[in-house]
């Protein structure tokens, strides 16, 4: 159905679009640099930062580079394309051409090889579009710009069903926004347009990671229109990124790698995508994989000029919008952009884009210049930066963020440690921004040949969804694999229909405001200090092994911004995040945890942690936490992090017998028959439901014997029953497993136990061979215990994130779980809706508390 709409998505309050004041006027020359300084200026500040450097132990040699400012490369520009000298890795030969175009005349045809005709592009997306039997053949992103608004018309012209999508981000242009609703309307086109309430939060973040508002913008487009596309079974969405924006984002990477084979880089692209999704954002990841980009202009060759024209002859609802920035046609907010970008970066965040447009054909130099160096209106550009909350780079004279690190280390060294040490010699505003460790620094005659370091990665203003990711690097050597434990192999004979969903969820609650980078840094050390986080399982030749994977490039640390919203929509939210995490877990290709940090604004943030179980039991965890808090300190006191040794669990994996049995607790012995609950075979399908019995703690010490709960279990269900004895598989998550209890070692290495229980208690631990058991018991005894003393942590009891909780019952059809909290046993018993009207018509969760118990019993 054709028709517009305007809607804010969650966290949302409906957006206020900046528009310029009459006072408002074009400043005529671009604003100086916060430190315009000449090359002896500057290889002064170069000088006395390496010398900081070269004083600390762990560095053999440094170079230190100030950006933008060369001895005369930094004005040079190249004669064919114009970039300038001062774009980091630029090299120019004797010609005065730079090192990209040269690149690119010598490998023209290949580059243009990646590149196709619209026919290519209309096929594509109407396979796609028929095999999910999809309403719209594609959803295009559409600014209300010049590029999107002929790409809008090229794809109806196509014959395509397209559905529209806007994202404002508080900042675009009404021009634009006016030419969105004229030509939808003109087209008789479905059309959403979405904002979102924290965006100049977002905006703040990309202006603090890479000094452009683009990338935050380009994010939350792309996050909320896959979202869109999942939900509405739109299998395709087209970008109106341009030809040279395409070459940037997603192929320069390959590039450099002499890699031009459109096979090889489109399943590569693909990884970056998912990983790019990944990192930072909550979107389902069944989103990203459902949902394809396809940019318009891989597939047109058309100019810009070509655009104009075309525009001019065919619409005549489109309007040049005029309340923009300069380098864009629908927004004002890029401005901030290439003002904090030529300030902190010494160079213009388009350049390298734009002059892949001269590259292709597709702008004159002179229209390339016109669009980089016209003016910023610096007055409303300040406004702007004090409405984000972003310090004016002018005010702050911050010449490290030009300073570029480059240093050789000694040995193994820590980057943070190494930049801590440093800050403690040099004043604030000389500590670089960024550090590169190399190999060696190149000299000729003694003097350092900068065109030969290694740029640092240029920040860009889009997704950087083409950059592969690192390959892991596994600690064990090689494509070693190990055999699966005992354990591991009767956990997956158990639970192999829903395995990959099963992780343990826990919540904790964090002193202080969020630190996204110091969670980062913890969890990296957490996964290099325990290999079984870095478990992926193969299957080989019909036998499942298990490898170490490596902690990969993108760390399992996610998002949640929740500083916006009320408290009672937090435990949906929670519980959502819950799901989204376990869905996440991947035993095959990882990751098997999942870590996100909660921004509650004003309330105490939330740090959240899913495991998957196949790789840490209860014991695991209370090691993982004790780690955890270990390196939070460390890095609260600025400290290298230095966490005690750690046992390989892959490597006892790999010395256990093939074929070994599971270990079962010393003293029980083994005994035969079996009673299982009547009737509810099939009930164990039904959604699980939950029935709370609390009493006093019998054993009074936080810890009641798993042994003295399950009498209490067995006596109940055998009067109900009418039997003598009954089997269950219990799992006492206080015991310490298979493990040295000398040794710190994380993995799964507590058995569960097949027990027969009667009146008087257990009485024997039932032969593998007999029936399987239809009821489960989890003993975790006082979940305080899980955090070693004086944790900086707390733990948040939500019933969203609640630890006891596995994602299903399966395969039992009656699973109990006790846990002490608050110097009270909690027992709650998951079953399906019919056995949980039996339980509750019998009373047998209350019988069993006040069995315990005969006083302060209290049913929920």
């Amino acid at each position: 159905m054709a028709g517009s709409i305007r809607w804010t998505a969650p966290h949302l309050r409906p957006s206020v679009t900046e528009t310029p004041s009459d006072q408002d006027t074009p400043d005529q020359d671009t604003p100086p640099a916060a430190a315009e300084l000449g090359p002896e200026q500057a290889r002064l500040l170069e000088r006395e930062v390496e010398t900081a450097i070269m004083r600390q132990d762990g560095v053999a040699d440094c170079a230190v580079v100030f950006q933008g400012v060369g001895d005369d490369a930094g004005e040079r520009l190249c004669v064919r394309c114009g970039i300038t000298g001062r774009y980091p890795g630029i090299v120019f030969d004797g010609d005065g051409v730079c090192n990209l175009c040269a690149m690119y005349a010598g490998n023209r045809e290949r580059i243009h090889a990646y590149f196709g005709e619209p026919g290519d592009m209309v096929r594509h997306i109407k396979e796609r579009s028929r095999a999910r039997g999809s309403d719209y053949d594609c959803l295009l992103l559409f600014s209300g710009g010049k590029d999107s608004t002929y790409v809008l018309h090229q794809l109806v012209d196509l014959g395509l069903r397209v559905m529209t999508f806007t994202f404002d981000n508080g900042f675009i242009s009404k021009t634009a926004l006016n030419n969105v609703e004229e030509i939808t309307a003109e087209l008789g086109i479905e059309h959403l347009t979405m904002t979102r309430a924290d965006q100049n939060k977002i905006f703040l973040q990309s202006l603090e990671q890479h000094k452009s508002v683009c990338n935050g913008c380009f994010r939350s487009l792309l996050d909320l229109s896959t979202e869109l596309a999942h939900e509405r079974g739109i299998p395709t969405i087209v970008t109106g990124l341009s030809r040279g924006q395409i070459i940037d984002e997603r192929l320069s990477w390959f590039y450099q790698q002499g890699v031009f084979d459109p096979a090889e880089i489109e399943p590569k692209l693909a990884i970056g995508r998912r990983i790019y999704h990944q990192t930072g954002s909550a979107i389902a990841s069944a989103a990203v994989d459902s949902v394809e980009v396809v940019d318009y202009f891989r597939y047109s060759d058309v100019t810009k000029t070509g655009i104009r024209e075309f525009l001019q002859r065919r619409s005549s609802f489109w309007s040049q919008p005029q309340d923009t920035g300069f380098c864009s046609s629908n927004c004002m907010i890029n401005d901030v952009g290439v003002y904090v970008h030529n300030q902190e970066r010494g160079y213009h965040n388009y350049e390298a884009p734009t002059r892949w447009e001269v590259r292709v054909g597709h702008l004159e130099v002179a229209e390339a210049d016109e669009e980089l160096r016209a003016p910023v209106n610096t007055a409303r550009v300040k406004r702007m930066l004090a409405k984000i909350g972003y310090a004016d780079p002018a005010d702050r004279d911050r010449l490290g963020s030009r300073l570029v690190a480059y240093y050789v280390p000694r040995g193994p060294i820590d980057g943070d440690e190494l930049r801590a040490s440093v800050a403690g010699a040099l004043p604030d505003i000389l500590v670089p921004e960024q550090w590169v460790a190399v190999e060696e620094i190149p000299r000729a005659a003694g003097v350092v040949q900068r065109e030969a370091l290694a740029a640092p990665r240029p920040t860009r203003f889009g997704t950087d969804i083409g950059e592969e990711p690192e390959p892991p690097k596994p600690v064990l050597a090689g494509d070693l694999t190990v055999p699966l434990t005992p354990v591991q192999r009767d956990y997956l004979e158990r639970h192999s229909a829903d395995v990959e969903r099963r992780g343990r969820a826990l919540l904790l609650e964090l002193p202080g405001r969020p630190d996204a980078a110091r969670v980062r840094k913890v969890v990296l050390q957490l996964l290099l200090q325990h290999d079984a986080l870095r478990t992926r399982l193969l299957d080989r030749d019909g036998e499942r092994r298990q490898r170490d994977g490596g902690v990969g490039a993108a760390l399992p640390v996610l998002g949640l911004d929740l500083s916006r919203l009320d408290e009672a929509a937090e435990p949906g939210l929670l519980r959502a995040a819950v799901d989204r995490m376990r869905a996440r877990l991947s035993l095959t290709d990882g990751p098997v945890l999942q870590i996100a940090l909660a921004d509650r604004g004003s309330r105490p943030a939330w740090l959240l942690l899913v495991v998957h179980e196949l790789v840490a039991d209860t014991p695991s965890w209370r090691l993982i936490l004790d780690d955890l808090c270990t390196a939070w300190a460390q890095t609260e006191a600025g400290t290298p992090v230095e966490l005690p040794t750690a046992a390989s669990f892959l490597g006892a994996a790999a010395a256990q017998p093939e074929g070994a049995p599971a270990a079962v607790p010393a003293g029980w012995t083994a005994s035969a028959g079996d009673c299982i609950l009547p009737g509810c075979s099939a009930d164990a399908a039904g959604t699980p439901t939950r029935t709370r019995a609390v009493a006093p703690d019998p054993a009074g010490d936080g810890a009641p014997p798993a042994g003295k709960v399950l009498s209490a279990i067995a006596t109940v269900l055998t009067e109900w029953i009418g039997g003598e004895f009954i089997t269950i598989d219990v799992q006492d998550h206080t015991a310490g497993g298979d493990r040295d209890l000398g040794v710190r070692q994380v993995g799964p290495l507590t058995a569960v136990t097949k027990a027969i229980v009667s009146f008087d208690g257990p009485c024997g631990i039932a032969p593998r061979t007999s029936p399987a058991a239809r009821i489960r018991y989890d003993h975790f005894g006082d979940l305080s215990r899980l955090l070693p003393a004086g944790a900086p942590f707390r733990l948040a009891t939500r019933d969203e994130a609640d630890y006891t909780v596995a994602p299903t019952t399966r395969p039992y059809v009656l699973s109990v779980n006790a846990a002490v909290e608050d110097g009270r046993l909690r027992l709650d018993w998951w079953c399906g809706p019919k056995l949980h009207g039996l339980l509750r018509e019998a009373d047998i969760p209350r019988r069993v508390a006040e069995l315990l118990s005969r006083a302060g019993t209290e049913v929920t």
